[in-house]
């Protein structure tokens, strides 16, 4: 057999592979297209890729009291001191509605257990967040037609407890 039947072999396999794979890709529910989203957040959260988790978040984000700029660099202040993190969420409810034209919204209700230690606020934030009997909720859009279009409109949560002075000391108004 030559080396040439071999690469052709190899490409037509790797093809199919690809050909299968994108349509499962395109062919899951957007709900599963948003959890998946979701599940990136959460673990780009925890490996504190910045890059990716500013990706993740719409430029159009606001929750009322931070826009994206100010969440942002909140969410590198109140984790970025962590030597070691660990968030586990427990998912309790996922929407997904279609809005106008192309547009679609989500909404992830999750419980989230955090581990970890580290300097700054660490200790706080792994006693603050266990310890909340309300559940996160985060607000997703996809205004695109591609399964990685989903973007974070706002996350909240009616027991967060937010010292006096935090936000600024945050960099949020």
């Amino acid at each position: 057999m030559s080396w040439q039947k071999i690469v052709a072999g190899v490409a037509g396999i790797v093809v199919v592979w690809v050909l299968v794979w994108m349509i499962m890709l395109f062919s899951s529910s957007e709900e599963k297209q948003m959890l998946r989203m979701h599940e990136k957040f959460i673990t780009a959260l925890e490996q504190r890729k910045w890059g990716k988790v500013d990706a993740m978040v719409s430029k159009d984000y606001n929750d009322g009291v931070q826009d994206a700029a100010t969440v942002k660099a909140s969410m590198r202040k109140v984790l970025g001191g962590f030597y070691v993190l660990s968030i586990t969420p427990e998912l309790i409810k996922a929407k997904v509605v279609k809005s106008q034209g192309a547009i679609w919204l989500g909404m992830v209700t999750t419980k989230l257990k955090v581990e970890g230690n580290g300097a700054g606020l660490s200790a706080m934030v792994v006693s603050q967040s266990n310890s909340m009997k309300e559940p996160w909720i985060f607000h997703w859009h996809k205004r695109g037609s591609w399964p990685w279009s989903w973007e974070l409109m706002q996350i909240h949560n009616d027991g967060l407890i937010i010292p006096d002075g935090a936000l600024e000391m945050l960099g949020g108004s």
